[in-house]
């Protein structure tokens, strides 16, 4: 494989799928070399697949997802680790040697994972787009014209996906679009967030031209982008842009599509074994192949689980009571009852979350455990409440229909209606709704960071509203980072507070 573009010195090894297996749940079997692949619909098949596989890493890195959406929310007390503890204290600047490259703060801080799925998606742009429609399966060119625009489609949204997620964590970042021979001294300097944002947008504006509506028959549903998960994302990034007259009309998009169900409160826990008919779209980690360690101290099941899943009798990351106590006021709650438990350890009680103990032995070995749990990204519960929100706060507010939604969602849950609030007040409730439903799910950091800008009142332990003001909830860039590249700056907050 010939030198791709260098955010920093990046060596990324594609891997690459057959297409007779499960998606994504593939043994390796060569570095693929575009001047022997981009041949056949397999190839573009083991192409695409190679960035959600990239995409799953980026995420499992230091618990990346829960890390940047839950451990900093206000969901948790104290974390064991020194740099999670600093992670979630929002000591982002903390000092970490540049050769400790297992350390959670100096990869939480580095975007280098994130860029090499951008550049596989880069990859399959460029030579799925120059693949004669005759490669691919179809009785007629119109059949295999829908069959290269889907991998096309799934291409588009793993780029736009993987920008959104960029611009939450670090606001500006560098866009990289071209699938260039560059060489290793070619630099980016960060792009504005609104020009990366709209990029993402274009993006995913022809996903949803080119993937259908979902196949419930299909092995391959919600753990593959489709129509319904490109709106979703469409909708998500509208509404951290503030947008929220699109926002509302993307959300509409995926309820009335009739593609998705909110499950019953008796099968509230069935999203979380993976793949329900709530669920829009997942990173897939639930076969052996594709999952992680249980038992790892950088693992979502290794910090915030105890026995009888792993040794621990005192979680890793520990939940916060108070919060739990205030989220959740109703016994009859299925979030409150299916989802969590209550664990002693000599005289000290914690709340455990139980979403994720999908924990299986490999080979009968308890000594070998890995985590089955897809990361569930998107699902139909998210996409009412975010429409919810977007009714709040769109140019002309409508309550009502907000207030109606927050209490369908309820109602699944087998929780009473909230009545008798109205106005700006109910754009709080619709946060603490998407808080009580989404706990641990690593939607909480994003939400509370709209609701500040919405509401304008200060939502986190350790930003104050001037510092809000000033951009910190964006994190700042690892010092090493620059090394091979001198046209990045540092985050603005973070100018001059992060130590070598």
């Amino acid at each position: 494989m010939k030198a791709k573009n260098q955010i920093i010195y990046i060596t990324a090894i594609v891997l690459l799928f057959t297409s007779c297996k499960k998606f994504l749940d593939q043994t390796p079997v060569s570095t693929p070399t575009d001047e022997t692949t981009w041949k056949t619909e397999g190839d573009a098949n083991a192409g695409v697949a190679a960035s959600y596989s990239l995409l799953r890493a980026a995420y499992n890195a230091s618990i990346a997802y829960y890390s940047y959406g839950d451990l900093i929310s206000g969901e948790f007390t104290s974390a064991e680790d020194a740099s999670f503890k600093n992670v979630l204290n929002i000591q982002w600047g903390a000092a970490v040697q540049a050769s400790f490259t297992y350390d959670p703060l100096l990869k939480l801080r580095t975007y280098t994972p994130f860029y090499t799925t951008v550049a596989q998606s880069n990859r399959s742009l460029s030579y799925i787009a120059a693949m004669p429609v005759t490669a691919f399966t179809g009785d007629n060119t119109t059949a295999q014209t829908a069959a290269k625009n889907r991998y096309l489609g799934e291409a588009y949204f793993t780029r736009a996906f993987t920008y959104f997620t960029m611009c939450r964590v670090w606001g500006d970042v560098p866009l990289v679009l071209e699938n260039t021979d560059a060489t290793v001294t070619q630099q980016y300097a960060r792009s504005p967030q609104a020009t990366v944002l709209k990029q993402a947008i274009a993006d995913v504006t022809k996903a949803t031209q080119y993937l259908n509506w979902k196949d419930n028959t299909s092995t391959d549903r919600a753990v593959r982008a489709d129509k319904g998960a490109a709106y979703a994302l469409l909708a998500h990034i509208y509404s951290w842009m503030g947008d929220y007259d699109s926002c509302n009309a993307a959300c509409d998009a995926v309820i009335n599509s009739g593609s998705y169900t909110l499950m019953s409160a008796a099968n509230f826990m069935d999203i979380y074994k993976g793949q329900s008919q709530e669920s829009i779209f997942e990173i897939a980690q639930n076969t052996i192949g594709e999952s992680n360690d249980a038992n790892a101290y950088y693992s979502l099941s290794g910090s915030t689980l105890t026995t009888p899943y792993n040794q621990r009798t005192v979680p890793a990351w520990v939940i916060d009571d108070g919060k739990i106590n205030t989220l959740y006021t109703d016994t009859n709650d299925v979030r409150l009852k299916k989802a969590f438990v209550r664990i002693s350890s000599g005289s000290t009680a914690f709340y455990e979350c139980v979403k994720y103990t999908n924990i299986q032995n490999v080979n009968g070995n308890a000594n070998y455990q890995v985590s089955l749990n897809n990361i569930i990204i998107f699902r139909l519960a998210d996409i009412e409440l975010l429409k919810a929100e977007a009714l709040c706060a769109k140019s002309a507010p409508d309550y009502g229909t907000a207030l109606s939604l927050v209490n369908k969602v309820r109602a699944a849950r087998n929780v009473a209606a909230i009545t008798g609030v109205t106005g700006t007040d109910l754009l709080q409730t619709v946060s603490d709704e998407r808080g009580r439903e989404l706990f641990l799910e690593g939607h909480r950091f994003y939400d509370l960071v709209r609701l500040e800008r919405n509401n304008h009142q200060q939502q986190f332990d350790n930003i104050s509203q001037g510092e809000f003001a000033a951009g910190k909830y964006y994190w700042p860039l690892d010092p090493t980072l620059f090394i091979n590249n001198a046209k990045l700056t540092q985050t603005t907050f973070w100018v001059g507070k992060v130590m070598n």
